[in-house]
C-alpha cells in the first residue's frame, strides 16, 4: 500500500491561525512628511546629524591615535632589540676580558 493511502490528507487537522485585524492606512503623507523634511523633526534631525558628525570625528581621530600607538610600538620593539643587541654585545666583552690567554 503506498505512502500517499495509508494516511489520507483529510485526517490532518490544518492549524488555525488567528485573524489578522484590517490595517488602517493613512495614505495622506505628503512627500516631505515621508522623507523626513517636516519642521516637527527638524530638531531631532539637527541632533542626529550632529551625533552622526561627532562619530565620524571620533572615529577618525581613533583610527589616528591607533596609528600612533603601532608607530610607538615598532619603536618599542626596536629599541628593545637593540638593548639587549647592546647587553649581549657587553656581557660577550666581558666575558671575553674575564678570560685572557683562553684562546
Amino acid at each position: 500500500e503506498p505512502p500517499s493511502q495509508r494516511h489520507p490528507r483529510s485526517e490532518t487537522p490544518s492549524p488555525t491561525l488567528p485573524e489578522i485585524p484590517p490595517a488602517e492606512l493613512d495614505l495622506t503623507f505628503s512627500f516631505d512628511t515621508i522623507m523626513g523634511f517636516s519642521k516637527i523633526s527638524e530638531p531631532h534631525a539637527e541632533k542626529v546629524q550632529k551625533r552622526a558628525s561627532n562619530v565620524m570625528k571620533l572615529t577618525q581621530e581613533n583610527e589616528k591615535l591607533k596609528e600612533e600607538l603601532k608607530a610607538m610600538t615598532a619603536r618599542l620593539e626596536a629599541a628593545e632589540r637593540k638593548r639587549l643587541e647592546l647587553a649581549g654585545r657587553s656581557q660577550q666583552q666581558q666575558s671575553n676580558t674575564a678570560q685572557p690567554g683562553r684562546s
